[in-house]
């Protein structure tokens, strides 16, 4: 509905409303004509108007404070009056025929001449369209309509008014235009230059804490090194991730350290931080406050200049102590964007809003269009304050992943850990063969685009639709990740000397030397045994439910390296201290009981400590609760699950079987029914060789019941705990991480003001541990969320450890779908106590979520060149973690990325298997800063701490 103004004494007021000036008098209404009609006057505007109200028809003067005396004009029965458009408010005598009715009253004009701080300054015109890659529609009908609706007319503007400007937020959008329209290829790069047209330097906008590190990174490539090299050396400066109000502890870093100086997110007060990582890295952060406001409420530009003039005034007015504060310029944005908006052309009121400016000679600030990128360069002048911020915002949207949609983020996280461990095997294999020929870039790449294409926008109006292209690209990603290590995997095996048949390398992908849990499929398994390479017996079982798998313990296997075992016919193994019962175990790490629901005792005994407090929950029990939210929307607090047919696994019968029992673990079963779920299988393996307690936990048969939650919960015997977890390229910790004050901005439910540090669950990497001054707890995570606190009624003090294993719940938009999930589902989660040791804590995580991988050479190769045993790279320090090893994008060097985990400065030793000829420091996306003087097998780098840096090894002249 159109409102129309109405100025009055004193106020502003629509409709009938009035107020009393003096006892028994009214205050006389002026009525302007809409739209405005006006006229210059004197270095003025003056706009046609009529009083209205009692005896309105009896008026003929209005004679102003200051001496002016305007004349009022009786037609029509109105009485007509032409009003200063742009002054100070001033006291009027409106003068009558009968000067008994003659009244005083206070005069405010439209447009006040008072513009404060901004009088000089520029007001921006920011007009984008957001966008998720489907919600509003399906990813087919979104992607046409973005293409055909919004940025070929955002175009077509721009060939016609010189001066419009306009935006997308990510690099996506910018490929789909072009795959769709490669014929306007040249005018795409001529607007980008020109600065008219701007895309974002991510590849689309995701929920950063549900990416692995990598992947993470990979927006950029996709991104930012993706404009630069398609579109002429474009520099995109300006990130978005406009819609999500969660931020991850490392991207700032990333941004920053891929050339982007900017980032645009919303959801949070409006104004303007130096965001850091906790390396020290940062990057200039702007938010309009929520997004959409201009475009959605106050419609600033949908009349005439005059209207804008009126409407911005009153909004730019209270933040001119901001802008003195901060010493910044005067340049202020009007962010016009919503869902999937497309271009308006607000030229006329542009070139209107200028005139005035020059006809009238005022101090009024001039308006443009504009994006972000142009506004932001005209804040950042020497001088500004900029708000200093650090630490990240937990992202209370997190439901919507992991817990909706279970599978398609299994598959993401596994695509996440497998896709790099394929570079680097792939990048050894090369190196080995002395070339790249076989790298298989193009399907590298490809998975890892796919891997990353869901973006913050799941579920929506035909969700299942996008759900369903989400989780077939994600799944896609995973398996080719599999195929591409595997293959680079056994290429590498057959280079390898064994002088015995039926050997079995052992590949570790991660980068510090590690032991744990191998296995192999060969017939019978049952008849053979394990022993390494000096003859050695090595702790062998047949696999559970497998009689043609061998699972075995494999001690040191070298950092990113291997180290091969052989098969022997016959039954050996060391012996095991252990005592094994139904429902009980003891063993050199533990004493177990088994009870109702899980684990009832567990003492530990290289600690001397009893590990669990099992009075409210065993220690692997399951909570059935109710959740009545929708994941992602427009609530300022993550929704609490409920207590709606609450049950738990320890409500059921413990009835433990032992399904398995060997040299390398012991593993029990038990099996209840919940409503819902015909069958919650329980399986508890304790590992005899280390200190490890693996669950899996199988749900079949969930039948989709809407508004239902399901937990793994781990009660510990320890209060007032630290609580660390893994996040994309860092370890967080609750009540230190975390940005200290409540964010601020809007939604529709209200203001975010709820501190970040009391968020609950979070989303998780490969862990989530409790430490105490006597010993910690890690627990090793499959799923993306965890959370610490009771989430039961009467809830206990004691910390709990949990995985949010999933949640049936609906999407929140009108005619979203319902995250149903039904079927089977199967989630792992592994278990360890140990001394207080954040290193610990994260090789034990990070181990858990990457076994190791194994190739059967069924006959000797007395001819290999490599070793039995070796490492092709090792770091000294196993808390700098490589990241990544790969072929460089531009050639056949070598990239090689490092992050330091445990957040001090460091000189690690980095050595190689194959000597290289040159070692070079570049930025995130392999753009080169500076050459380093080391070459050969090994080099030494300083790595600040928290920071992820990345070399460029030349091995070839």
């Amino acid at each position: 509905m159109k409102k129309y103004l109405q100025l009055f004494v004193f106020c502003l007021f629509t409709g009938s409303s009035f107020v009393l000036t003096a006892q028994g008098q009214r205050t006389l209404a002026i009525q302007y004509v809409k739209p405005y009609e006006y006229v210059d006057s004197d270095n003025n505007l003056m706009a046609k108007a009529y009083l209205t109200g009692e005896n309105s028809n009896s008026y003929k003067t209005i004679v102003f404070e200051s001496g002016r005396t305007l004349k009022v004009e009786q037609k029509d029965g109105k009485a007509w009056v032409w009003l200063p458009v742009i002054g100070e408010p001033e006291m009027i005598e409106i003068t009558a025929r009968n000067s008994k009715l003659n009244q005083e009253q206070l005069f405010t004009p439209l447009v006040t001449s008072d513009w404060g701080y901004f009088k000089e300054g520029t007001f921006h015109i920011i007009s984008s369209s957001h966008q998720d890659i489907a919600w509003m529609d399906t990813p087919e009908y979104c992607m046409h309509e973005r293409v055909n609706e919004i940025i070929a007319p955002a175009l077509d503007i721009m060939k016609s008014d010189k001066d419009y400007y306009f935006g997308m937020e990510q690099a996506l959008n910018l490929k789909e235009f072009v795959e769709a329209h490669p014929e306007r290829k040249n005018e795409v790069i001529e607007r980008y230059k020109e600065g008219r047209f701007t895309w974002g330097a991510t590849y689309n906008q995701p929920y950063e804490g549900m990416q692995m590190g990598e992947q993470l990174i990979r927006e950029m490539y996709f991104g930012k090194l993706w404009i630069k090299e398609n579109f002429d050396g474009v520099e995109e400066e300006t990130a978005f991730n406009t819609d999500v109000p969660g931020r991850t502890l490392q991207f700032p870093q990333i941004l920053a350290k891929s050339g982007v100086d900017n980032l645009f997110v919303s959801r949070m007060r409006e104004g303007f931080y130096d965001w850091h990582s906790p390396d020290g890295s940062s990057v200039l952060t702007y938010t309009p406050g929520n997004y959409g406001w201009a475009a959605m409420f106050y419609k600033l530009f949908e009349e005439d200049a005059i209207e804008a003039l009126h409407k911005i005034q009153n909004r730019v007015k209270m933040w001119s102590d901001y802008y003195k504060k901060h010493n910044l310029p005067p340049h202020f944005a009007i962010v016009l964007s919503n869902d999937a908006s497309g271009p308006v052309d607000y030229g006329h009121v542009v070139k209107e809003w200028n005139e005035i400016v020059a006809k009238t000679g005022t101090n009024i600030p001039t308006l443009r269009h504009s994006t972000v990128t142009s506004f932001l360069s005209e804040i950042k002048q020497p001088g500004a304050k900029f708000e200093n911020l650090e630490g990240d915002r937990p992202n209370i949207w997190a439901y919507i992943h992991g817990p909706g949609h279970h599978k398609a983020i299994t598959a993401s996280r596994k695509a996440g850990r497998i896709l790099p461990s394929a570079e680097i095997f792939g990048t050894v294999d090369a190196l080995l063969n002395k070339s790249f020929d076989q790298y298989p870039t193009q399907r590298l790449s490809k998975a890892f685009e796919e891997s990353i294409y869901p973006d913050h926008g799941w579920g929506g109006k035909n969700g299942h639709i996008t759900d369903s292209i989400f989780k077939a690209k994600l799944e896609f990603a995973a398996d080719e990740a599999d195929v591409l290590l595997q293959a680079s995997l056994n290429s590498i095996a057959e280079k390898i000397k064994t002088k015995k048949s039926n050997g079995i390398v052992v590949y570790n992908d991660l980068s510090w030397k590690r032991s744990g849990l191998a296995s192999a499929k060969i017939n019978n398994a049952t008849s053979y045994y394990l022993v390494d390479d000096k003859g050695n017996v090595v702790p062998s079982q047949t696999s559970t439910g497998n009689k043609d798998e061998i699972q075995f313990y494999a001690a040191e296997i070298p950092s990113l390296g291997y180290k091969t075992f052989y098969l022997r016919k016959g039954k050996k193994n060391p012996k095991v201290n252990k005592s094994v019962a139904p429902n009980s175990l003891t063993n050199d790490y533990y004493t177990m009981h088994l009870g109702k629901g899980g684990i009832s005792y567990l003492f530990d005994h290289k600690l001397g400590s009893e590990i669990l407090n099992t009075t409210r929950f065993s220690g692997g029990d399951i909570l059935a609760m109710g959740y009545n939210g929708n994941g992602a929307g427009e609530f300022t607090q993550m929704t609490e699950p409920n207590m709606e047919d609450y049950d738990k696994m320890s409500n059921h019968s413990g009835n433990w079987e032992i399904v398995a029992d060997g040299a390398v673990y012991t593993e029990y079963e038990n099996k209840a029914k919940f409503k819902h779920v015909s069958t919650v299988a329980q399986r508890i393996r304790v590992f005899h060789q280390e200190k490890k307690i693996d669950f899996f936990i199988d749900f079949l048969n969930w039948d989709g019941t809407h508004n239902r939650e399901f937990r793994f919960a781990v009660p510990l015997n320890m209060e007032d705990s630290k609580i660390k977890y893994e996040v994309p390229l860092a370890i967080a910790e609750v009540g230190k991480t975390e940005m200290k004050n409540a964010p601020g901005g809007w939604a529709w439910g209200g203001t975010y003001d709820q501190k970040p540090v009391t968020i609950h669950p979070r989303e998780v990497m490969n862990f989530i541990a409790a430490e105490n001054e006597d010993f910690t707890v890690t627990m090793a995570t499959d799923v993306a969320l965890a959370d610490w606190i009771d989430p039961t009624r009467e809830a206990v003090d004691y910390t709990v450890l949990q995985g949010i294993l999933m949640a049936s719940h609906k999407s929140c938009h009108g005619e979203g779908n319902w995250y149903h999930q039904t079927g089977d589902h199967h989630f792992k989660f592994s278990l360890a106590s140990h001394k207080k040791d954040e290193s610990t804590s994260f090789q034990f995580g990070t181990a858990s979520n990457h076994p190791l991988r194994t190739v059967l050479k069924p006959k000797s190769n007395t001819n290999g060149d490599l070793a039995q045993e070796m490492s092709f790279f090792t770091v000294s320090d196993p808390m700098v973690r490589i990241s990544t090893i790969k072929k460089s994008e531009k050639n056949n060097d070598v990239i090689l990325r490092l992050v330091e985990m445990e957040g001090k400065d460091k000189e690690p030793t980095i050595e190689l298997a194959v000597p290289f000829k040159q070692l070079v420091k570049t930025n995130l996306i392999e753009e080169e800063e500076s050459k380093l003087p080391s070459t050969g097998k090994e080099f030494k780098v300083n790595i600040g701490h928290n920071a992820i840096d990345t070399y460029k090894l030349i091995f070839s002249e």
